[in-house]
């Protein structure tokens, strides 16, 4: 029968949950102890010594090496758009889709807002040049 030993500690339960769910993508059965304790009341952490992940002694070299793999970061949509657009005015390639910061709400938003008593809830989305502060569609 394999023992089943203490792998490693966290502080912190979401990073421990990632680990154990790597570890078994990789078909490594493995556990973790004290974590809903941690999770309900994270003062309790320093006395458990943290969550505790557990896998048998013959997967640790195993798990260490799959550990050890490194993982490329996948590319963001803000990344993406950032060099997709070219400012009109400057010829930038910083330029994102955000809120606009001048003339953000249109007339009917207003006055819905106005009547309801409310912020308004609708707002306009534009091109916006982070190096000149220009503003288009």
């Amino acid at each position: 029968m394999d023992k089943i030993v203490v792998f490693e500690t966290y502080y912190n339960p979401i990073e421990a949950n990632i680990v154990k769910s790597r570890l078994m993508d990789a078909d490594i059965q493995c556990f973790l102890s004290d974590e809903n304790t941690i999770t309900l009341n994270p003062l309790y952490t320093q006395a458990l010594g943290g969550v505790k992940l557990h896998l048998f002694e013959k997967d640790v070299d195993l798990a260490r090496s799959i550990l050890q793999e490194t993982i490329p970061p996948l590319e963001t949509p803000e990344e993406e758009e950032k060099g997709e657009f070219v400012c009109p005015k400057c010829g930038s390639h910083d330029v994102g889709y955000v809120q606009a910061t001048k003339k953000r709400f249109g007339i009917l938003t207003m006055l819905v807002s106005i009547l309801l008593l409310v912020y308004p809830f609708s707002v306009k989305k534009v091109h916006h040049c982070f190096n000149c502060l220009h503003e288009y569609k």
